[in-house]
């Protein structure tokens, strides 16, 4: 019932009466709110990644993170990691955040709660395996339940979900998906990009500079004193804001 609601608001409301009813429904539903953000003043934006480790993207994102001193936060699939051992290795030893993203990008809203679990744990103990203990996961799609969240927290996990989004999986200029986010962006915000993609089969990936988009946002937040960094950066400081966040 929670997910019907939250996919009816999302198509009939505009974007102001959306976020009317969620401040009025997210102090309800805080006891099952997702992390959305960092909860009272920041200056810290939380970057994160989602569907890698791709062989291609992910090594120059790396790169670039590097050369700028910035950390992230990259929620993997543990199928795709699995062929790319060393890369998963990489992005844990530059210090980065490892999330668990699922096995493979389906919906967990589409399976038996018993096999989302069970793939969970499956995946969950892979991952930890090799990069050590995960604490946060975001479900393919965002796609969540009041069932599958109950599961993920069952299981010891913080669901995350997200503010701004570059909406990087449409073909685009690398400085219009930069602007997708630096225009609404602010401190305390968690921030959706992708390294990796993951698209229904016979539907084009988009082509552009992934990579050179995220420069431009890294230049965008130096620009406005914004601070970016991992989930658990920008938890330190005040602790989650929490988002009744339910979709098919």
């Amino acid at each position: 019932m929670l997910t019907l609601m939250s996919d009816v608001a999302r198509k009939s409301l505009g974007p102001a009466s959306r976020r009317r009813l969620k401040g009025m429904i997210d102090p309800i539903l805080a006891p099952v709110g997702s992390i959305h953000g960092a909860k009272g003043p920041s200056n810290k934006v939380a970057l994160t990644f989602d569907d890698g480790p791709d062989p291609v993207v992910t090594p120059r994102l790396l790169d670039l993170l590097r050369t700028r001193g910035v950390r992230a936060t990259f929620f993997v699939l543990t199928d795709k990691a699995a062929d790319r051992p060393e890369l998963l290795r990489r992005i844990a030893e530059e210090g980065h955040e490892i999330g668990l993203h699922f096995d493979r990008h389906d919906r967990l809203t589409r399976m038996r709660l018993g096999e989302a679990r069970r793939r969970v744990r499956a995946a969950r103990a892979w991952l930890e395996s090799l990069t050590g203990p995960v604490r946060f996961f975001r479900p393919p799609f965002g796609s969540q339940s009041l069932s599958t969240y109950m599961m993920a927290r069952f299981e010891g996990l913080e669901v995350v979900s997200w503010g701004p989004y570059a909406e990087d999986w449409a073909e685009q200029a690398p400085e219009t998906a930069a602007g997708k986010v630096l225009g609404p962006v602010k401190g305390g915000d968690i921030v959706l990009m992708h390294d990796g993609l993951e698209k229904p089969e016979g539907e084009a990936l988009p082509t552009f500079d992934r990579v050179r988009m995220v420069e431009l946002i890294l230049d965008g937040l130096a620009a406005r004193n914004l601070a970016p960094g991992a989930v658990g950066d920008l938890l330190a400081d005040g602790g989650p804001r929490l988002s009744a966040w339910f979709r098919r």
